[in-house]
Parts: C-alpha cells; structure tokens; sequence
C-alpha cells in the first residue's frame, strides 16, 4: 500500500512538472509597464508600444493567430521587434514573415537585428530584411528614424547585434572604443528629443546609458531561462545569474526593459518564465 502511495506521488508530481513546462513554454502573458518622463511629448502621453522579442520562430497557434490576437486586444500604437524574432535553422523566411503580416498592416513596426537574423547566412538574411520591408517593416541597422504623432516626434535608433555584443574580456579601453563606436552610429540623436533604443543584448546596458537615450527596449537572455520571481539563473551565454536577465532597469534617466523572449535556441526549455509581450505606455 506504502508503494502504491509513493508511485501515485510521483506521478502526481511528474503530471505537475510537465503541466509547468508546458505553461512556461507556450501561454502567453502580457508583461505592462508605465514609463513616465518630462521629455515625452504631449501628444505621445499614454502612447502604447508593444515589444515582441526572441520569438525563434515558435508559432503559438496556426499562423501565429494567438500571438496576433493578443496584440489586437491592446491595440498598441507601435511594434517594436529586438531581434532573434526568427531563427537561423528557418528554411522558408518569406513563408515565416507572412505569420505577421496582420500585425505589419495594423501597426507602425520597426525592428532591430539579433544574432540569430546574422546566423541565417548572406543570402536567406538579405531575403529575409527585404521580405519584412515589403511589408512596410522598419528595419533599422545603426540608425534612427522619426516616430510622428501630430506635430510633435520622438526618435527610434537601432544598434546591430554584432557591432554591439559586449566581449568576454572588456577592457577600460575596448569599452570606451565601443561607446565611441555606438555614438558614432547614431550621432545624429537630439538630445533634446525623447528616444528611444532598440537593441538585442541588454549586457552592455552601461556602456548604452552613456548614449544619453531615455528608454532601451532589449532581450537575447530569455528572461534567464529559469526564473525565480526577478532571479535569472542563466543567460544563453551559459553565463550564471545575468544582471540584466530580465525586467526593467535603470541607471541615471535612462530606463531598460529586458524583454523574456517567447522561443527558445540552444537550451530548449524555460521554466517559471512564460513568454511574453511587453506593453510600455508612455507617461508625461
């Protein structure tokens, strides 16, 4: 009887494992910040900007129609995309991008490079980059471009992933010729204006606030694989407690917002970390 007690706990207990794995890896859940600053224009107060982050192309139901549901019932202003949004053993690219076409033809999109689009090889990630222009996609690769609301703008830069993926070894002098580079690439940033960063890997998040930006949308460390509330176990790099793993940051006035990514890569699996969508609503 003893034995019978103990097989049916363990079976209890390996039904509420996997049901925590499934729930960790495919139910979504929307992840909502307010984001206040004098800098925001008044006509972009309550602005709502969805982030989509690490997808790897994982679909969450035919054609992605759960993913686009979900952004339909917040009905964003803009999609911001920080890369890795398909994955680099993706045959069929033009086929995958269709599954966003809906969210393209509704909302202003603009997409920023993860390492995963620079794996996909010459070819497939020119297909791929001219594919999502096509369907109206901002596509920004060390640059910025104008988010208009009336007469009033704030300002939407990118830094590519492989020009600015922090080094094993980051010297004092490497990082300074890093924040030269990053300045250099989007010198034409007005201070004066309220902007806003896009960029794959939030590890260099120091280095970024020396840009004088206000707000940096990121992801890459998949919310840190495995979760324990804001405790990130592991970043993608196999690296143990990443600082910025997940969630929102912020370092003088510049805030960060690590995005926990909804597919995975190398390590398939994520626990107590659910995908999400991030909704900022900018606050006056």
């Amino acid at each position: 009887m003893i034995i019978a007690y103990i097989l049916l706990a363990f079976v209890v207990i390996m039904l509420v494992v996997l049901l925590l794995i499934y729930i960790s890896n495919n139910i979504l859940k929307v992840k909502r910040y307010n984001i206040k600053n004098n800098k925001i224009p008044d006509e972009f107060n309550d602005f709502k900007i969805v982030q989509i982050s690490d997808v790897h192309s994982k679909m969450f139901g035919e054609n992605n129609s759960i993913l686009i549901n979900e952004i339909k019932k917040i009905n964003p202003d803009i999609v911001v995309m920080t890369g890795d949004i398909i994955d680099d053993s993706t045959e069929n690219v033009v086929e995958y991008v269709k599954n966003f076409e809906p969210i393209f033809k509704l909302y202003p999109t603009y997409y920023s490079i993860g390492n995963h689009e620079r794996k996909l090889g010459y070819k497939k990630y020119k297909l791929y980059i001219d594919t999502l222009k096509e369907n109206g996609v901002n596509v920004i690769i060390n640059g910025s471009v104008e988010c208009k609301r009336n007469n009033s703008t704030i300002v939407i830069s990118a830094l590519k992933f492989r020009e600015n993926m922090q080094p094993k070894v980051l010297t004092e002098k490497r990082k300074n010729k890093y924040i030269s580079y990053m300045k250099a690439k989007l010198s034409s940033i007005d201070k004066n204006n309220y902007n806003v960063l896009l960029t794959h890997d939030p590890e260099n998040f120091e280095m970024y606030e020396k840009l004088k930006v206000d707000l940096i949308f990121s992801g890459h460390v998949h919310g840190g694989l495995i979760r324990l509330g804001k405790i990130c176990l592991l970043s993608p790099r196999r690296k143990l407690f990443p600082k910025y793993g997940y969630g929102k940051h912020k370092i003088n006035n510049t805030t960060l917002i690590v995005n926990s990514g909804m597919g995975n890569a190398s390590i398939p699996i994520r626990m107590f970390n659910r995908p999400e969508i991030v909704l900022v609503t900018l606050k006056k």
